[in-house]
């Protein structure tokens, strides 16, 4: 079943708003940096670049509760082409190595702060080092 233009802009928009309602909820946690931004910093920019060679790559993984109309989805800078609802966020756990490196500079750091990014619908996890999160601000 094809959607109506109309019906699928309305559906992208009403995503969005419940991404980004959901990113203002992890604002109330001091652990998390957050970008709304139409002004995607260059680093933050080359993330969605890895993630999307990926996808159009074939190397695109989702979980299987994505159906065909837009909703809120999660993809992450240490998973490139994995895209999962919010339920499956498990799907992306990082491994100990990767939980402590930097998606900014790729070095190891004691201390990786979050980060969520909204693009449109998509939730856009990623973590910096002390370095790269002062320096990002």
């Amino acid at each position: 079943m094809t959607l109506h233009p109309t019906a699928l802009a309305d559906q992208l928009h009403a995503a969005s708003a419940d991404a980004h309602h959901r990113l203002l909820r992890a604002a109330e946690h001091p652990w998390a940096r957050l970008i709304a931004s139409p002004d995607t910093p260059p680093w933050l920019a080359s993330l969605f670049q890895r993630h999307a060679l990926a996808l159009l790559g074939g190397h695109g993984r989702t979980c299987p509760h994505l159906g065909p109309g837009p909703r809120v989805v999660h993809a992450f800078a240490w998973a490139p082409g994995l895209i999962v609802c919010p339920a499956c966020r498990h799907l992306a756990t990082p491994d100990p190595i990767e939980d402590s490196t930097c998606d900014g500079c790729r070095r190891h750091s004691d201390r990786v702060w979050a980060g969520i990014a909204q693009v449109g619908p998509i939730l856009f996890g990623y973590g910096l080092c002390d370095t790269c999160h002062h320096t990002a601000e």
